[in-house]
């Protein structure tokens, strides 16, 4: 199944510069670019809990709240 999104003509451009230099389709692009950021986000929560001095369990916890928060249908 295939989607059309909007973006502006400035993020087409970064786009599809980014497809060229890494030679991949749009759809890897765009699953590579989800996957880095939510890479980065339990990067940024591991040095959140690091500063606050949370134990592995408790960030287990918290991580696991997230998800499950993330994947909550609100309506």
């Amino acid at each position: 199944m295939t989607r059309t999104i909007a973006i502006s003509e400035n993020t087409y451009r970064k786009l599809k510069q980014l497809k060229d230099a890494l030679n991949m389709g749009y759809s890897d692009l765009i699953n590579m670019l989800i996957e880095t950021y939510e890479k980065y986000r339990v990067e940024e929560l591991k040095k959140l809990c690091s500063k606050l001095r949370v134990d592995e369990k408790e960030f287990n916890k918290i991580k696991e709240i997230t998800e499950e928060l993330r994947r909550r249908k609100w309506w």
